[in-house]
């Protein structure tokens, strides 16, 4: 039995406003512990990546290959968030659809592989050379 619950949760007007996904979810595993006690915890959500973070990804790592490519840097994040994101697929009915991670969910350690990714990439496919955060 998954004895832990952990989501993201919207607040407005001090309600906390679940998903139909994160309600269903909640409501299951809480039928569980029916008349039992549990204990609540609420905090703010672990750190996205840092502007620092950011501005090195926009500002030299895309720029960058921008400049090798003549693509925009929007077309380049585009294109290498296709590249190295990952995906997950819904069944919702028929159809199966496409989610995918963006780089503002990501947590300051997965932004920094994923910006360690896209240099290799770059350094091998395209030859050119992008210096570290640090350099």
């Amino acid at each position: 039995m998954r004895d832990k619950f952990k989501a993201t949760i919207a607040v407005f007007g001090k309600h906390l406003i679940p998903t139909d996904t994160q309600k269903a979810v909640l409501d299951e595993f809480l039928a569980k512990f029916e008349g039992k006690a549990v204990t609540v915890e609420i905090s703010k959500p672990a750190s996205t990546r840092s502007l620092r973070q950011n501005s090195y990804y926009w500002g030299v790592v895309l720029t960058i290959i921008a400049q090798e490519t003549g693509h925009s840097t929007e077309e380049i994040h585009l294109a290498v968030k296709d590249m190295f994101l990952p995906r997950k697929f819904l069944k919702l009915g028929s159809r199966e659809t496409e989610i995918r991670k963006t780089t503002t969910d990501l947590t300051p350690t997965e932004f920094s592989l994923y910006i360690e990714q896209v240099r290799a990439w770059a350094s091998q496919e395209l030859k050119c050379s992008i210096p570290s955060p640090n350099e």
